[in-house]
């Protein structure tokens, strides 16, 4: 059994077990793993290999499809989606903090230190709440193996208050808000996501490598503690050809 498979099958509960098998799906089907698309494995299969539910792998792949990743049929089974229906884009689930630390783990970003700055207006602007200070930014590149071009552009930046722990984040080391909380002590409760379609700004453009005014998503998020307090605040810039906003919702 390998080592994917354990950590599904003995999850602790940390996790449904669904999602922890549509991760491991997911990076086989992005690695390549599955070489004859039209031969994904059955649910008996998958059943047996991994040692859960058959309504653990029919969510699993649910949530799959809901990512448009495979195409599931009545009477003919799984196939996977060629990269071409896709749009060549990353298509990436980003419900959960679970699924972001996942998003981070499957790419690779270059951070760089760009120090005390004033928090941007359109950052001050969506807190609707009054700021000051310097807050301590990163800017960081990120690539996947595989694909071509950078599919985002990261700025973050860390609030005043943890100016000292800031300084103390290595650029290539673990994702940004995991270090602050390891290092502040502070643990983050809520992430909040606001998405929006805009025009690549100039340095947005020349950073990813596509035309200025070009479409692109903005995800802007904040990092809160159990007090509502912001830790940090980060805007990704992905082009619109490389990258793809899924979610999966369930029906109560």
């Amino acid at each position: 059994m390998s080592a994917e498979v354990q950590k599904i099958t003995r999850n602790g509960g940390k996790k449904p077990r669904y999602q922890e098998l549509a991760e491991d799906l997911r990076a086989g089907i992005l690695r390549g793993d599955y070489p004859d698309p039209a031969h994904f494995p059955t649910e008996s299969v998958l059943c047996a290999r991994y040692g859960v539910s058959r309504f653990t792998v029919r969510e699993a792949l649910r949530s799959l499809q809901t990512e448009g990743l495979i195409q599931r049929k009545r009477g003919s089974g799984t196939v996977i989606k060629p990269a071409s229906a896709r749009g060549g884009a990353l298509h990436q689930p980003l419900s959960n903090v679970g699924e972001i630390l996942q998003y981070a783990r499957d790419s690779q970003i270059h951070f760089t230190t760009m120090g005390p700055a004033s928090l941007p207006r359109k950052f001050a602007a969506h807190i609707a709440e009054p700021v000051s200070g310097r807050w301590y930014h990163f800017r960081g590149l990120r690539t996947r193996q595989g694909q071509a071009g950078p599919i985002a552009l990261t700025d973050a930046y860390i609030h005043p208050d943890l100016e000292a722990a800031a300084r103390e984040i290595r650029t290539n080391e673990d994702t940004l808000f995991r270090q602050l909380e390891r290092l502040s002590g502070v643990k983050i409760a809520t992430v909040t996501q606001d998405i929006q379609a805009v025009a690549a700004s100039g340095t947005v453009a020349a950073e990813l490598g596509v035309p200025r005014r070009s479409p692109c998503l903005r995800i802007l998020r904040c990092y809160l503690d159990a007090e509502g307090r912001i830790m940090e605040i980060s805007a990704s810039h992905h082009p619109g050809d490389r990258f793809a906003y899924t979610m999966h919702i369930d029906v109560e």
